[in-house]
């Protein structure tokens, strides 16, 4: 079913681009913006946010013919908001490419004639990425649905929204302290903001709202996206030590590149001595990192035993997400499906004990 949901999903995408008011628009007054959202918006992924609001909805919904095609329509809305903040956080860390190819920024100096890091194209990216953020409130209303279902989910939008802006900001906040003036709990919470509230909440409680699920049930629902998210990021920044990029399809070792203030990272400077802390202080305040300083971190992450204590981390998240799953009262159906999306979790933890035990770390 969820190979079919993206199948589906991506079909609708093709079809916003073709016949949305808002791009349509932007087409006649703007070749090159619509080409150049175009472009972004059409760029495989996993469709995890939609593929949630979907299941969200079918998961509680009384109808016994629901809206399938307005609801496919409305799911585009988190696929859409993923997609803004994608544009808007590149420009942020400067990064040079998304999804294997230019970052959306890049693409617009290179279209218009600029030297890579010119301002115009952070600007251009800044316009589109809120053009995208309008066409996510937009397409939100396109299920037919009882309008109070409706207000509540476009409520819910604008929450989240919110929530990953203050997320992001806490992130760039992170990054210009030193690693020993942040807590566990400060980059945790800023993982719920920044991962979870958009990745698995969000899209998970638009869906049922919109199906007019109770508060018990949108209560536990939020709880499951809290740990689903940490646990994804927590895992996410494991893959992008212990993995290569042909195994993850990323720039290997980008968090370390871009001196991200981890929960792995922070977890490596409290186990290491006032030497090693100094030294990974000094690589940290470094704009551009040679291939020493990336192998030094390396060296001393895969030795700390920090990865170990992430993993089980991870596990215990895990956990607590399969007993919030056990107890909803949704569509047994859909329930199954979520508990795929957890397993899907669980495996690659395996994958990534595997490679911990290759590398010479200790617990």
């Amino acid at each position: 079913m969820l190979n079919t949901l993206k199948k589906d999903i991506d079909k609708e995408l093709a079809e916003f681009l073709r016949s949305s008011s808002i791009m349509m628009s932007i087409k006649r007054s703007s070749p090159v913006l619509y080409k150049g959202i175009k472009d972004f918006i059409r760029r495989p992924g996993k469709r995890i946010r939609p593929i949630l609001v979907v299941i969200g909805y079918l998961g509680y919904t009384k109808r016994k013919k629901p809206d399938l095609r307005g609801l496919i329509r409305s799911s585009l809305s988190m696929e859409l908001l993923h997609d803004f903040l994608l544009i808007h956080d590149d420009i942020i860390d400067n990064s040079e490419t998304r999804r294997g190819k230019p970052s959306l920024h890049r693409l617009f100096n290179t279209k218009y004639g600029a030297p890579p890091a010119d301002k115009l194209g952070s600007d251009l990216g800044l316009i589109a990425g809120d053009i995208v953020f309008a066409a996510a409130i937009k397409e939100l209303l396109s299920i037919k649905e009882n309008p109070v279902h409706i207000n509540k989910a476009v409520s819910i939008l604008a929450d989240i929204a919110a929530q990953t802006g203050l997320g992001e900001y806490l992130d760039v906040i992170n990054d210009s302290k030193g690693i020993d003036a942040i807590t566990e709990q400060d980059i945790l919470s800023m993982y719920t903001l920044k991962t979870a509230k958009y990745t698995f909440e969000g899209p998970l409680l638009i869906g049922s709202s919109l199906a007019g699920a109770n508060n018990i049930e949108t209560g536990k629902i939020s709880k499951l996206g809290s740990f689903l998210g940490q646990a994804f990021q927590l895992q996410d920044d494991l893959l992008d030590i212990f993995l290569s990029s042909k195994d993850t399809g990323k720039p290997a070792f980008k968090d370390l590149d871009e001196s991200k203030r981890t929960l792995l990272i922070r977890e490596t400077y409290a186990r290491s001595n006032n030497t090693s802390r100094k030294r990974m202080q000094s690589i940290f305040n470094k704009k551009n990192k040679t291939k020493k300083d990336i192998l030094i971190l390396l060296k001393m992450i895969r030795t700390s035993g920090s990865g170990v204590y992430c993993l089980g981390m991870i596990k215990d998240l895990i956990l607590r997400s399969k007993k919030v799953v056990s107890g909803l009262k949704m569509n047994r159906k859909y329930k199954s499906i979520l508990n795929e999306f957890i397993e899907k979790l669980d495996k690659k933890n395996i994958i990534l004990e595997k490679r911990m035990l290759k590398s010479p770390e200790t617990s």
